[in-house]
Order: structure tokens, then C-alpha cells, then sequence
């Protein structure tokens, strides 16, 4: 009995997620593409992200008109969906250092783009493809780091794309990776968070959970903070990846949380920002987004930007802790909210736009309607 009740929650836990996928991504039926959920990175004079018709689009930030648009590879069986798919989905934010692009596709490929014109530098692998990667890169020094859905680790050479190293864990990855001093840290659907060597991938600790983790880790002041689909939010200490403390929610932290004013600023798909003390996870408030978050929020100012998955935009002030609205967009959004100076960037999935916002007066700068 005690074993048959065992598979079931694992098969429960299985069909939770397939179907939270789907809603997420929009992705239901037969003969969808992929949509992918990429964020908006800015650089210099341009607001950069991968779009749901498999291009790499670079705007204007101070206009929206297009720079470039580059259309990644296609392809014709697979993808997020079953069925047939016509374009590459994006899911990972690109990340830009030293003046170059790097973006990862569901279609599994790795491609460094120049960022002033969009040319093509170099692509990984650069024939056949590694399974679909919905983990978004982590740069640092001379490397990048992502991760594939079959669970592997990889760390390739920044300046043309040559494998350095790869760790296979054994399970999906949808979770983006993020570099602290001289660690990788990657959470994955085996319910481990991984903590690598960023020079050889030999794991230096690992931590386990009650269940599979799917968004990625914030580090801050010595303390890994990630959501779980056990529906806790863990604070891990970095060196040694013992569990500090653990808080427990209604439903699954989907988005990554905010670190500020020694406060942990966590959405959940309950509808909720759970707001805690980040010494000792203690509750200090709960505020009701009026729908649930999968979109990760960003730090602007003194404020907490946040996205709910119906396209409300709140933003929560640090210190008194006071939520107000900026604007409804009354669109699904699943990509991170950006910030880039006094302006809030939000990539909707749902008649795809990229709108540029001033939360401080509460209108919209500019959009783009992505054709």
C-alpha cells in the first residue's frame, strides 16, 4: 500500500507539472510551437530578448524601434509541445558581457551574437544539438554556464564557444544557474541544488528537497535563497549548503524572489508576496497580488517590482512594505520583470509586447508588438 501510495503522489506531482507548463506557456493541444518565456536584458542603448517567433530582438530602449531582428535556427519535430513546431522557443533571458549576446534555445543550441550589429559569433554545439535547454546562462570571467533538460551542467569558453567542462546530475534542469566566488549554483528536477567547482564542475555540496526545483537561486550575504515545488522557500548557507531555515506557503514558489533591506521578497503561485525576514525566515507580512506570480520580480529603487501572471503590475516599497499599482496590462506574463534605470520592462506572453513603464508616474513609455 505504502508503495502504491508513493507512486501515485509521484505521478500526481509528474502530471502537476506538465499541466502547470501548459498554462504557463500557453502550449495546449497538438501542432503548438514552443513559446518560450524570455525576460528583456538592457544594455547601453538597447532592450534585448528572445521572442516567441525564435528571434533575437534587439529595440531601441529609448524608442522601441528595432535594431535587428535575428531568427534563431527552426526546427520540425519535438519542442515544448507535442507535435510539430516551426520555430525555436526561447526561455532563457539572454545575457550580454563584453559587448557580446549569449542566448539559449528549447531547439538546444548556445548562440554568441555581436552586440552592436547582431552577427553571428559562434554557436555550441555547432552541428546536431544537445536536448532542449529551457535554463537561461550565467556569465562570469572567462566562461558561461547553463544547463540542459536532461540535467547536465556545462561551462563553455566565453570567446568561441569550446566546451571547458560538464557535470551530468541526472535530471531535468529548467532552472538558470547563478555564480557566487567560485561556485555554480543549479537547482534541478532530482530535488538537489547543485553547488559545482566553476573551474572543474566537481560538485563541492549539494542540498536535497521533498521535490523537484524549477526556479533559479538568488545569492546574497553568504545565503542561497531558493523556491521549491514542495512549496517551501529554503535559505541555504553558501559554503556548505546546510539548510538555514525553511518557510513553508500554500502553493509552489514559481518565481525567484527579491533580496532586500534584509527582507526576502518571495511571489507564489497562491496569489501572494510573502515577505521575510531573511536572517530567520520569520513572516514579517503577506500582501495579495490578486493573482498568482510565475514571473520573477526586480528591485527598482526603494520599490519591489512585481508581475502577476494576468498582467498586473504592482510595486512594494522596502521599508514601509506598502503595495500600490502601476498599471494592468491585462495580458499573461511569465517572463522576469527588468529594470534598467528608472524604467520597468515587461515581455508579455500573451499578444506578444514588450512594454517599457515608469512606475513612478504609472504610464507606459512605449510598447512593441512583436509580428
Amino acid at each position: 500500500m505504502f508503495k502504491t501510495n508513493r507512486i501515485s503522489k509521484k505521478l500526481i506531482l509528474l502530471l502537476s507539472l506538465i499541466g502547470v507548463l501548459a498554462v504557463l506557456s500557453g502550449c495546449m493541444g497538438t501542432g503548438q510551437k514552443p513559446l518560450g518565456w524570455s525576460g528583456v536584458v538592457v544594455s547601453d542603448n538597447d532592450a534585448i530578448f528572445g521572442s516567441m517567433t525564435g528571434k533575437l530582438i534587439a529595440l531601441n530602449k529609448d524608442a522601441s524601434t528595432p535594431r535587428y531582428q535575428v531568427p534563431l535556427e527552426t526546427t520540425t519535430s519535438g519542442g515544448g509541445c507535442a507535435g510539430a513546431v516551426t520555430t525555436v522557443g526561447i526561455y532563457g533571458t539572454p545575457v550580454i558581457s563584453d559587448g557580446v549576446i549569449y542566448i539559449s534555445t528549447y531547439g538546444g543550441k548556445i548562440y554568441a551574437y555581436n552586440q552592436d550589429q547582431g552577427d553571428l559569433k559562434w554557436v555550441y554545439p555547432v552541428t546536431d544539438a544537445l536536448p532542449a535547454i529551457v535554463s537561461g546562462i550565467a556569465p562570469n570571467g572567462d566562461k558561461i554556464f547553463f544547463a540542459d533538460t536532461n540535467g547536465v551542467v556545462y561551462a563553455l569558453s566565453k570567446a568561441d564557444g569550446q566546451k571547458v567542462w560538464e557535470y551530468p546530475t541526472g535530471a531535468k534542469i529548467w532552472a538558470s544557474p547563478v555564480v557566487s566566488g567560485d561556485l555554480v549554483i543549479v537547482p534541478g528536477f532530482d530535488k538537489k541544488v547543485y553547488a559545482l567547482d566553476i573551474n572543474t564542475g566537481n560538485p563541492v555540496w549539494t542540498f536535497e528537497a521533498k521535490s523537484p526545483f524549477a526556479s533559479a537561486p538568488v545569492v546574497d550575504n553568504g545565503t542561497v535563497y531558493v523556491g521549491c515545488f514542495d512549496r517551501n522557500m529554503y535559505a541555504l548557507d553558501l559554503t556548505d549548503g546546510s539548510q538555514k531555515w525553511v518557510f513553508a506557503s500554500p502553493n509552489w514558489f514559481w518565481a525567484s524572489p527579491v533580496i532586500a533591506d534584509g527582507k526576502v521578497f518571495a511571489p507564489n503561485l497562491d496569489g501572494n508576496t510573502y515577505i521575510l525576514d531573511a536572517l530567520t525566515g520569520t513572516q514579517l507580512k503577506v500582501i495579495n497580488m490578486t493573482d498568482g506570480v510565475a514571473s520573477s520580480p526586480a528591485l527598482l529603487g526603494d520599490n519591489v517590482i512585481v508581475a502577476t501572471k494576468t498582467g498586473k503590475i504592482f510595486s512594494i516599497n522596502i521599508y514601509s512594505l506598502e503595495m500600490k499599482a502601476v498599471t494592468d496590462l491585462a495580458l499573461k506574463v511569465i517572463a522576469p520583470v527588468t529594470v534598467s534605470g528608472e524604467v520597468v520592462y515587461i515581455h508579455t506572453q500573451e499578444k506578444e509586447t514588450v512594454y517599457a513603464i515608469n512606475p513612478e508616474s504609472r504610464t507606459i513609455i512605449w510598447t512593441f508588438v512583436v509580428s
